[in-house]
């Protein structure tokens, strides 16, 4: 009986190793005028889409120089404010409540002591394996204090100047999702495909009346296009994305 137990044990052991949790890692970009920078977080917020840059050395107990981008959904008609680029300084951050709060201040010193940050989950975030994203919470800038909107287990979001787009991929198959910033319904579609080439993967989504959606992405592009029958009817580049990719583990 002994023999057998151990026997069945030895079975059990590589099985649970097999069923390990996958970890992944999140990667974030921020486009201007077609550059794409790495972004240290972006927010997806009522009205508006804010971006900073990710610090030359990382977040460090030092503040860092950062750009903070900001996009309105529905700009002001004859107004060229609807980008706002601004410097501000990063870090330091501090944990409290389930939360992460990463200072934001102005590079002259004088907003030191202002209470503008950034605020991510360090419940939500891809040190666990049950997320593949970390959760952006809320953008404190002096325009005001702003929520962003999450979507969980995603493996792509990004927003372009109309609208927000999210893809799952589960595995085997794929769902497509957007929200548009004018009020109109959005699109949302499943039974994706994804290829890959040397850069990353696109994905390719067949909807109704003879439409299809392509998302594509990488480190230093992303774009969604909108087809029928075969042509082109627009292609639209992601103002700031954020993608998650399965960790290779070392052998």
């Amino acid at each position: 009986m002994r023999r057998r137990t151990l026997l069945t044990l030895g079975l059990a052991l590589p099985a649970l190793a097999l069923a390990a949790p996958q970890r992944y890692e999140m990667r974030s970009f921020v486009n201007v005028n077609g550059t794409v920078r790495p972004a240290f977080a972006w927010c997806d917020a009522p009205g508006r889409v804010l971006a900073v840059t990710r610090p030359a050395k990382g977040v460090q107990t030092t503040p860092q120089p950062v750009t903070l981008y900001r996009w309105l959904k529905r700009p002001l008609p004859e107004s060229d404010a609807s980008r706002l680029t601004a410097p501000y300084l990063l870090g330091p951050s501090e944990g409290a409540a389930g939360s992460v709060y990463t200072r934001l201040s102005l590079p002259d010193g004088s907003g030191a002591a202002s209470n503008f940050f950034i605020r991510t989950s360090n419940v939500e975030n891809v040190i666990d394996p049950a997320y593949r994203m970390t959760r952006v919470n809320e953008f404190r800038t002096p325009e005001g204090s702003f929520s962003c909107r999450y979507q969980p287990q995603a493996v792509f979001m990004g927003a372009t100047a109309k609208r927000t787009v999210i893809v799952w991929d589960n595995g085997r198959t794929a769902t497509y999702a957007t929200r548009n910033f004018d009020g109109t319904p959005g699109v949302y579609v499943t039974g994706g495909k994804v290829s890959y080439d040397e850069l990353g993967p696109e994905y390719i989504f067949n909807g109704a009346d003879g439409y299809s959606y392509l998302v594509s992405y990488h480190d230093s592009s992303a774009f969604v296009q909108t087809r029928r029958a075969g042509k082109t009817l627009q292609t639209e580049p992601f103002l700031a994305y954020s993608y998650s990719l399965p960790v290779k583990e070392q052998p």
